[in-house]
């Protein structure tokens, strides 16, 4: 049996055929309604990221690797998803058109450094890492951050040396205060996620071998 709004919208009932085009509008509207919601919410929670990304206060690592976040990046790489590899984007701007999915921005710093920002936005649980390496190509300096739908966010940032963090700076905060907080009671539940991947050089970044090629 078909509903009302099928049969309006079939011409199958017609005791109401003034309202036959609205209500197959409005039948249209509500079956796309929650594709088109769900690519909006996707879309807007990476452009929010990308933001605090941009202003948050571990930004100070990139004047130690002689960058300017404010200006644009050198060059943008993203991984859509697990079924597809690393490629390049013209700007930062086309990843957020995107529904997801892992990017990198790269600067080129004085002296030769080189400062990469790797972020993985999602729905409960923003991720984003810094790394400033030197003119051979290694890794001197890290600061990441994960921020938890839960809210708070850890932070840990610092010099690099033997293939260890030494941490200058590290604990939890408020999402909402940006102040220091307790470890919160979770945190232990998803204690990998909060340790950064270290690249010790920059070959051996997931996307190392599109460096190598001209850019965009």
């Amino acid at each position: 049996m078909k509903n009302a709004t099928t049969a309006n919208c079939t011409g199958q009932d017609s005791g109401q055929q003034g309202r036959r085009p609205f209500t197959c509008a409005m039948a249209r509207l509500d079956s796309r309604s929650s594709c088109i919601l769900r690519i909006m919410t996707l879309r807007s929670i990476a452009a929010i990221f990308f933001a605090l990304v941009a202003n948050i206060a571990g930004a100070a690592l990139a004047p130690h690797c002689g960058v300017n976040t404010r200006d644009p990046a050198r060059r943008v790489f993203a991984k859509i998803d697990d079924k597809n590899a690393w490629r390049e984007y013209r700007s930062i701007s086309h990843v957020l058109a995107l529904d997801g999915g892992i990017s990198a921005q790269l600067w080129l710093g004085t002296d030769g450094r080189v400062f990469v920002r790797i972020a993985e936005p999602g729905e409960d649980f923003w991720a984003y890492t810094e790394y400033c390496f030197n003119r051979s190509g290694n890794l001197v300096r890290v600061n990441s951050e994960r921020r938890r739908a839960w809210g708070w966010t850890y932070r840990l940032e610092g010099p690099v040396e033997s293939g260890a963090i030494h941490a200058a700076t590290s604990g939890f905060f408020s999402t909402q205060t940006d102040k220091p907080i307790p470890k919160p009671e979770e945190a232990d539940d998803v204690s990998q996620a909060l340790i950064p991947t270290l690249y010790l050089e920059t070959k051996q970044l997931p996307f190392s071998k599109l460096l190598a090629a001209p850019s965009n």
